[in-house]
């Protein structure tokens, strides 16, 4: 019976030796994996610390040398014939900058990229304004008789205003969230119940501008450098690669179906988003706001993406910034992606 007892002592003995043993080696691996887990963690802070001081530092040099050719151009250091080219430079540096915002925003903050969109939409409107001054658009003008030359330009500007409204830019309204429109622009204004479409040939390169249209189909095949968009309600929006951003404001009820390197989006509900973007999207006074991939297609759309320096296989449609949700923990509830069987697949029609 001793023997029993003794025996069963020396197995309590063991297994709470192995108890012991096996606590040990949790807590050891615990402390192991806590002790990894704090090294990582300062890896990653340490190199998010480097590629926001690199963003800085790159983005800063390249906006000074951009300023230093505005400024140059301003003060007359440029020679006249050299102009075109000049700020033809600058407007391909301007872009290369804004690829360069769109390629950082994976390790960027959101206060950041706001910041640098700002300052890029500075310069984009500088430039503009000095261009404007210092090369002066060429005005159209009529040679031949009095008689013919009035029933000719009669003629041209009722072709004209079907096509492009010719609608004065000071009578347009002026949005915080817009650059200042200029003379390089084209669009359509107060429209209701229409099918509208714009070119390439028409929209290359310039601002295109659409307000106050209801019920409207708008087409816009080709590559413009900027596309504004303020009070629409039921309308359908197609447009080709935009070569910098695209501003939406004060829109109900619409589908858009856009390619960009930019998107903000401000006072806007009950409308779908169908995105190709190189940079996270925002929004801001935005609800019930519904994303999905770009899905239009029309002749020559891959040559536009090359025109307008967008990366066909780069696209953050589903990365979106809200500046009214600032908890970190949650999704916004106000936008959500759209499911694959609401989406709708759209071509040139």
């Amino acid at each position: 019976m001793s023997s029993l007892t003794s025996e069963m002592d020396e197995l309590t003995v063991e297994e709470n030796r192995e108890i012991v043993t096996g606590k040990l080696l949790r807590r050891q691996t615990e402390r192991q994996q806590e002790l990894e887990r704090k090294r990582e963690n300062r890896e990653q802070s340490s190199s998010s610390a480097e590629q926001l001081s690199y963003f800085a530092d790159t983005f800063a040099q390249n906006r000074r040398e951009i300023e230093g050719a505005l400024n140059a151009a301003d003060l007359g250091e440029i020679d006249k014939n050299q102009l075109p080219s000049h700020f033809d430079k600058i407007s391909k540096d301007i872009q290369s900058l804004q690829q360069f915002i769109s390629a950082s925003t994976r390790y960027l903050r959101l206060y950041d990229v706001r910041k640098a969109q700002e300052a890029i939409q500075s310069l984009q409107q500088k430039c503009q304004e000095v261009e404007e001054r210092l090369v002066p658009k060429k005005k159209f003008g009529f040679k031949g008789r009095k008689g013919s030359i009035d029933a000719r330009k009669e003629s041209l500007l009722q072709k004209i205003e079907d096509t492009v409204d010719s609608t004065s830019l000071s009578k347009l309204p002026f949005n915080k969230l817009l650059c200042q429109y200029t003379e390089n622009s084209c669009g359509f204004s107060g429209r209701m119940g229409e099918t509208l479409s714009l070119s390439h040939e028409v929209i290359c390169r310039k601002d295109v501008v659409l307000t106050n249209l209801v019920g409207c189909t708008i087409r816009l095949t080709g590559s413009p450098s900027t596309l504004h968009v303020t009070s629409l309600r039921n309308c359908r929006v197609m447009c080709g690669p935009v070569a910098t951003s695209v501003f939406v404001d004060d829109c109900v009820d619409c589908i858009f179906h856009l390619a960009c390197q930019q998107l903000r989006i401000h006072n806007t509900k009950h409308c779908n988003f169908y995105l190709h973007v190189t940079c996270r999207a925002i929004i801001e006074d935005s609800s019930q706001v519904g994303f999905a991939p770009y899905s239009w297609q029309y002749e020559n759309i891959e040559i536009h993406f090359k025109t307008a320096g967008l990366d066909v296989n780069r696209n953050n449609w589903d990365l979106v910034d809200d500046f009214n949700w600032l908890a970190s923990d949650k999704p916004s509830p106000n936008w959500y992606i759209l499911k694959e069987n609401e989406r709708k697949i759209t071509e040139f029609d």
